[in-house]
This record gives structure tokens, sequence and C-alpha cells, in this order.
């Protein structure tokens, strides 16, 4: 792979998982007693559903934050981290290893069955090793990287507009859910 062309995977990898991670917090931020009552009916304990209801969202929502600035080796190292346990969690749910199959909660994904969700977990999972792996020490953009100087977020005004706009889009379609076909067969 020529170095252009991994930086282009790499920036995709990144952009891509910085919008899931984000989307996915709010998702669960938005309406957070929603988000407790999914996870009471996951097999936990039910103490379980409160601490959980605020970590998991502040995690993911973090992992975003970290891949949009210059942080973005440790938010792939989260990813990995929060997608290997999601796989974890669900391949011991199709080994029937809990008292009842779990439920699943993330808007995501809430479509698949279980079987899908975990081949799309291990392709999310397989992706943020391959991203990791392309921001190493022989990354294309690492020279540029420690030329530049400047603290902070190293990322474009476009993101900034994109994370407003998915936000404000995600919130009305909670708000005004759509109960008509824009355009009837």
């Amino acid at each position: 792979m020529n170095a252009r062309t991994a930086h282009i995977t790499m920036e995709s990898i990144r952009i891509g998982f910085m919008v899931f991670w984000i989307y996915v917090a709010i998702d669960k931020l938005i309406e957070p007693s929603a988000f407790q009552d999914a996870l009471l009916r996951q097999p936990l304990p039910s103490s379980w559903a409160k601490p959980l209801s605020l970590a998991l969202p502040t995690f993911e929502f973090t992992t975003g934050i970290l891949l949009a600035g210059r942080y973005k080796k440790i938010g792939l190292l989260l990813s990995i981290a929060l997608l290997s346990s999601f796989s974890v969690y669900i391949a011991l749910g199709l080994l029937n290893l809990y008292p009842q199959k779990p439920c699943g909660c993330a808007s995501v994904f809430e479509s698949l069955s279980w079987e899908w969700h975990l081949v799309v977990n291990m392709v999310l999972f397989t992706l943020s090793i391959l991203g990791w792996y392309l921001t190493g020490p022989t990354s294309p953009m690492e020279r540029h990287e420690k030329r530049n100087l400047s603290i902070g977020f190293t990322f474009t005004p476009h993101i900034h507009l994109g994370i407003v706009i998915l936000f404000h889009y995600h919130t009305s379609q909670k708000r005004f859910p759509r109960k008509f076909a824009l355009f009837p067969a």
C-alpha cells in the first residue's frame, strides 16, 4: 500500500469511527432513561444499569473526541477495546451462556440479528485495528505531524459542522418521528 492510499484509508477509518462513536453516545445521552431500561433487560446485575448508563456513553463520546483530535491512536485503541468487549458479550450470548438472550440496546444495530451484529462488530473491530496499524511509526503523515507543533485539535471546521448537523438530525428524528411515507408507492 503506497503512502497516499494508506493515509486516505487511515483518515477514512478515523473519521468514520469518530462519527460512529459520537452518534452512538449522543443517542444514548438524549434518552438516558430508555438506555438504562435497556440495560436492565440485559443479563447483568441490575445494580450495574445506572453506572453503565453513564459510563458507556461517556466512554464512547470520549473515544469519538479523541479520534477527532491529535490523539487518534489512543482513540483507535479505545475503539478496539469497546468493540472487543461488545463482541465478546454478543458471542457469549450466542453461545447461550446467559440465562436469557441479551436484547439489543444500540439504535444503530437494533434491526440486526445477534449473528449479524457479531459479524458487523468483527468487521468494525478489524477496521479499528487496521486504522491503529496505519497510525503507527511508519505512518505517512507522521513527519508532517511532528513539524506541526500547534496545540489542540487538528480537524477542520467541516467536521465540526458535520457533528452539529448529525446531532440536530438525530434530535429531530426523536422529537418528530416520521409517521407517513414521503413517497408512497
